[in-house]
């Protein structure tokens, strides 16, 4: 069932803010974008104790250890650091989201069967497979911890606001075509993967046994931003309707243009006013917040 602000109860629109807000903070912290560092490390690892056994293209596999897979990760480990350490958030997620793109794109994009390494046992002693979306296992192995860690990063995208865009699973556009969506609402949050090779789609998406709550809904128009608008604090914004209606929170970054709200089920975007639920200031002090505890412990769904 899609959950829609026109028709959701009081019930479920308490607890879709919930998930909402926890899964916004989820996605983008420390902890969180850490572990999906580390599955590209991992897999670095793996590929360099593989290199001590020789291959027939030996000289290309460590060229494109050091000056492809290698290079990614600089960016990945230059965005960790920043945003443990309470630097700009801005610069801290594009290095991740950069960083990500170049070391998925070597196993998953285009360059992977260009180069050929979906037909390299190299590399399929990895885990990287000759299929596509169409097969619920899309990779194996270490290359399935790099898929995973490149669908971690897709969310973190969809979340700041840097010009993501996938499809929706439900509906049609005017023209026929597939619904796409840019930033979260309670129908993309909420919807079954389109692709079978994205069932972990959005990644993370548990809570724990006892969920904090949302904050209450801003009930005042002091320092809300319209749509078109530049955001002037970093943290989670609620969107509100003209009708008193409340959409999905998002998290924006600071100096980010507000954007309309895709409404449920439909293809039409709404003007909305954002006012503030929670302003981020993690890390700032040094410390990594309780709450951070939970994104790994035993999951309810």
């Amino acid at each position: 069932m899609m959950l829609t602000i026109l028709t959701m109860t009081p019930e479920q629109e308490q607890d879709a803010r919930a998930k909402a807000f926890y899964l916004l903070k989820k996605w983008t912290s420390f902890t969180f974008l850490e572990y999906a560092v580390g599955l590209y490390r991992d897999f670095l690892g793996a590929y360099a104790k593989q290199l001590d056994t020789p291959s027939p293209n030996q000289v290309e596999l460590e060229e494109a250890y050091t000056h492809d897979f290698l290079r990614a990760r600089v960016h990945m480990d230059r965005g960790i650091d920043a945003l443990r350490r309470g630097l700009d958030k801005r610069a801290a997620y594009d290095a991740l989201v950069t960083g990500s793109q170049q070391g998925g794109d070597l196993l998953f994009g285009r360059s992977a069967l260009e180069i050929g390494r979906k037909y390299d046992p190299f590399f399929h002693s990895l885990g990287l497979k000759d299929t596509n979306f169409t097969d619920p296992v899309y990779a194996t192995g270490f290359a399935e911890g790099v898929w995973i860690e490149r669908l971690i990063c897709y969310a973190l995208k969809c979340t700041v606001g840097f010009d993501f865009s996938e499809y929706l699973a439900y509906g049609k556009r005017a023209d026929g075509g597939t619904r796409v969506f840019k930033h979260w609402t309670y129908e993309s949050l909420f919807q079954d993967p389109l692709f079978p090779a994205w069932r972990y789609w959005p990644p993370g998406r548990t809570y724990p046994a006892s969920l904090p709550p949302c904050p209450p809904k801003n009930e005042s128009a002091s320092g809300e931003v319209c749509s078109d608008q530049e955001i002037p604090v970093e943290g989670i914004w609620e969107p509100w309707f003209p009708s008193g209606k409340v959409g999905c929170p998002s998290y924006f970054l600071k100096g980010s243009i507000a954007h309309k709200y895709l409404l449920e089920g439909t293809n039409d975007e709404h003007e909305v006013r954002w006012r503030l639920l929670w302003e981020d200031e993690r890390y700032r002090d040094g410390s990594i917040p309780a709450e951070e505890e939970t994104y790994f412990s035993k999951p309810v769904a």
